[in-house]
């Protein structure tokens, strides 16, 4: 009896290092996922000497798709590619600036809290649409380049799908405003907090 629990024993502690092997590693390969939350946007009108800012906060929703890197046991690099709308517009005497879809392409870092969490940073290019609606009925619509800086966490919920919560902040450059006496413009900024779900391959 004790000779046959020995070897019971040894072929545990032999299959082992093996069954490590063939498990799969997490927040390695390609996903694709969804996103929804809250997001504020911020613009400054600039005319002449003077400044004012209005914020409108709306309900932001999209859709992700990327590829994480595991490197050695705890760092994790990424890509993703991602396009997401809003609801909500900002007001200004005589016009109005209503935001539309955005596309992101950005990279992240990570590190492995334990093998199912990821906490990390993201950074990279972000383009907004914008509409301009004036009074006078000759609404223009803007795309403007900018930058993404953020960070989130993510957890793997099941073997395949994993849920997480970010925070970015972008900045969106200024747009150029036709005026009959005075300089004016507009400077883009925007906070967003979302949660996703990825259903990872």
């Amino acid at each position: 009896m004790f000779k046959s629990v020995l070897a019971a024993a040894a072929l545990i502690a032999a299959a082992t290092p093996a069954l490590a092997q063939d498990a799969p590693k997490t927040f390695n390969g390609p996903y694709v996922g969804v996103q929804a939350g809250w997001q504020q946007d911020r613009q400054t009108l600039n005319a002449g000497t003077t400044s004012t800012s209005n914020n409108t906060s709306g309900f932001a929703y999209g859709a992700q798709i990327g590829y994480d890197f595991r490197l050695g046991d705890a760092a994790v690099l990424g890509v993703e590619v991602d396009i997401t709308g809003t609801t909500g517009s900002t007001s200004f005497t005589g016009f109005d600036i209503n935001a539309g879809r955005t596309i992101s392409s950005t990279l992240r870092a990570g590190y492995l809290l334990d093998p199912q969490g990821l906490l990390y940073v993201r950074g990279g290019y972000r383009n907004a649409r914008f509409t301009i609606d004036n009074t006078t009925g000759n609404d223009v619509s803007s795309n403007r380049d900018g930058w993404t800086i953020g960070a989130g966490y993510e957890r793997y919920i099941t073997p395949n799908i994993s849920g997480r919560l970010e925070y970015n902040y972008t900045g969106l450059g200024n747009d150029a405003l036709p005026s009959t006496n005075v300089s004016r413009s507009v400077d883009y900024q925007r906070h967003a907090i979302t949660a996703g779900v990825n259903y990872r391959f």
